[in-house]
């Protein structure tokens, strides 16, 4: 995996220590012990694929052409190529560790959610993609007449007069690159289950930004996806402890499907561009203890933690002490 909010790209230095593991020998392991296995595969954040491809980066409805924000840049999931790519990719990957579960991290329309912060204006975020190659599908897909050419223009019509449309658009072709992908993973391994990066919003938040500009409908996705892992965040989304378990919980009974609630063991986003938003520097063991406590009586299907490298390097302190007894000891 590229970098993102931690560093996960294997370096140079990495390499030999890398060529001496054996990915299957370690499926096999966990399959002799009872233990599930996801194969995990970013699709819409491929910031190598973008360098090399600059043509298939989105405009927004200003007319501006995307930029690398921080470590995130995005990919469209209407891209053929990126889209053929990654599903090339995952073939060879079921085939040869054979999966419990195949995990699509980052299948949405583009958009840096982390940023969006209580008390921002949806207004004034970008929303993706008005590049002349998605208006001209949407406009043969709905029969609508648009000046393709002019990424401004065709926004503003398209929020006077045909937003329900561009919406279920955006939804359709996020539930059509899964569907693909999905179809594409069970000829290789049938019963192989699909797991989806969901973004956490509730539906009406920021005036129904998760279906308007990132195009995750939970109602719609659950046609293709199994289970939703919700990127329950709260120090980074600037909420209460007890948010994690109540966004997760909304997305399950949406979708009607298996949810898992991921949250954080460190804080994070306080530097840089994110310097400055308000968000709280640590995450105490209390707070941590209130969350899981919520999780642990909510009726989501599992629990996942950010990151297990933050885990590893707070043992022996008082406070991660703390955090880890409490995972311990969770739902049991």
């Amino acid at each position: 995996m590229q970098d993102s909010a931690v560093p996960s790209r294997v370096t140079p230095a990495d390499v030999a220590r890398y060529a001496t593991l054996d990915d299957v020998a370690v499926r096999k392991a966990l399959a002799a012990r009872g233990i599930g296995y996801f194969s995990c595969l970013n699709i819409c954040f491929d910031p190598d694929y973008i360098a090399a491809h600059p043509e298939q980066l989105p405009i927004d409805q200003f007319g501006k052409v995307e930029e690398k924000q921080d470590w995130y840049i995005g990919v469209p999931p209407d891209r053929e190529a990126n889209l053929a790519h990654k599903i090339d990719l995952l073939e060879k990957g079921v085939a040869a560790l054979t999966p419990d579960v195949v995990h699509l991290g980052f299948i949405r329309w583009p958009g840096f959610w982390e940023t969006w912060l209580p008390g921002d204006r949806r207004a004034d975020k970008p929303e993706y993609c008005y590049a002349p190659q998605t208006l001209d599908r949407f406009a043969k897909a709905t029969g609508l007449t648009l000046d393709t050419s002019d990424p401004v223009a065709a926004a503003a019509t398209i929020a006077r007069h045909h937003r329900e449309e561009w919406t279920a658009y955006k939804c359709a072709t996020t539930v059509g690159a899964i569907r693909r992908i999905r179809d594409a993973v069970r000829a290789v391994k049938g019963d192989v289950e699909i797991s989806i990066n969901t973004l956490p919003f509730f539906a009406d938040d920021f005036d129904h930004c998760v279906t308007d500009v990132f195009g995750q409908d939970p109602r719609l996705l659950a046609e293709v996806v199994d289970i939703f892992e919700v990127m329950a965040y709260h120090q980074i989304m600037g909420r209460e402890a007890e948010w994690p378990a109540n966004v997760a919980t909304d997305i399950r009974a949406r979708s009607g499907a298996a949810a898992i609630c991921t949250v954080q063991a460190k804080a994070l986003y306080l530097e840089g561009m994110h310097a400055g938003r308000g968000r709280s520097p640590v995450i105490e063991a209390a707070e941590f203890g209130r969350m899981i406590d919520a999780v642990a009586k909510s009726p989501v299907e599992g629990l996942c933690v950010f990151t297990l490298n933050d885990l590893i390097s707070m043992k022996g302190t008082s406070e991660g002490d703390g955090i880890l007894d409490r995972l311990s000891h969770f739902r049991r």
